[in-house]
């Protein structure tokens, strides 16, 4: 039998998202319209009339959907890419269109896409680690703004449906003073270990999105917040990542001088050793170094 394969086709799913490389772009968000092939033998669904055999577009446009919408990326190539490695777990070949209609360009134009086609067979861009296997980030999230505690929730949920981050421990909820000298409320403080075949510099990108989608606005330093992921340290292949860059220091600076982020952390992973001025120490005497600070888990 010769011919093209069968396909299902999912075009034009509008959903607005914040990529872009403009600060603008990333917290006044616009539009974004996905066009999605996969290339799927449809012949038992045919047969057998069961939707169970086939796959379900409806989840398609959610989960799509869910990838523009709880991420941030500098560039539509990015986005494009994280769908795509979505639908490869759903079908072994897959393009992926993605069009920025408010693109801001000053001169006069129709549209911009980019178009990414990834099949199973076809190796993945270099991701972390020579292993291949995910890596380990701790991430610390903070809230003090609205209700906070449904906020976490909600960024811990945005953070596990994300189709490269899997949560995988995820610490009790903790209430601490307000750090930095801001008069302002407490916080809501948690943590969590993912698993994630982002490099680091992505995660962040991520965590940023999650942040913008949640109403997070960067005026005041220490202030007062809806939301706030801190990504604290990160390890790919059993190795520490070091970034010494203006958007990214890895491990945290000031990690090891903050109770709301050792107290989760020693938590869901006891055996860490963080990462101090005076070298290498274990979480539990990092943690007792800071005792003076308020911090009592809800």
């Amino acid at each position: 039998m010769t011919g093209r394969p069968d396909r299902i086709e999912l075009r034009g799913l509008r959903v607005r998202g914040n990529h872009g490389v403009f600060e603008f772009e990333k917290r006044e968000g616009q539009d974004f319209v996905v066009d999605v092939v996969l290339h799927t033998s449809t012949a038992r669904a045919a047969a057998t009339d069961d939707i169970a055999e086939t796959i379900h577009y409806g989840e398609l446009a959610e989960d799509v959907a869910a990838i523009i919408e709880g991420t941030t990326f500098d560039l539509i190539e990015t986005l494009a890419e994280a769908i795509a490695d979505h639908c490869l777990s759903l079908t072994d070949h897959v393009e992926v269109v993605v069009h920025k209609p408010s693109a801001p360009i000053a001169r006069t134009f129709s549209d911009v896409s980019v178009t990414v086609e990834r099949a199973r067979s076809t190796p993945a861009p270099a991701g972390v680690g020579e292993s291949g296997q995910p890596a380990v980030a701790y991430l610390s999230l903070g809230a003090n703004l609205g209700d906070a505690a449904a906020t976490l929730d909600e960024a811990v949920a945005a953070l596990e449906r994300h189709p490269r981050i899997s949560v995988r421990a995820r610490s009790s909820l903790y209430r601490t003073a307000p750090w930095g000298g801001v008069d302002q409320d407490d916080f809501h403080n948690l943590g969590v270990l993912v698993e994630t075949t982002l490099p680091p510099a992505q995660l962040l990108a991520v965590c940023q999105g999650i942040e913008l989608a949640c109403g997070r606005t960067r005026e005041l330093r220490w202030g007062p917040r809806t939301l706030d992921i801190d990504l604290i340290a990160f390890t790919a292949d059993g190795v520490d990542q070091v970034s010494d860059t203006p958007e990214l220091t890895l491990p945290h600076p000031r990690a090891h001088e903050r109770a709301f982020v050792l107290a989760p952390w020693a938590e869901i992973a006891p055996d860490t050793v963080v990462t101090t001025p005076e070298g290498p120490r274990p979480i539990a005497e990092a943690l007792a170094a800071v005792a003076d600070q308020a911090i009592d888990r809800v």
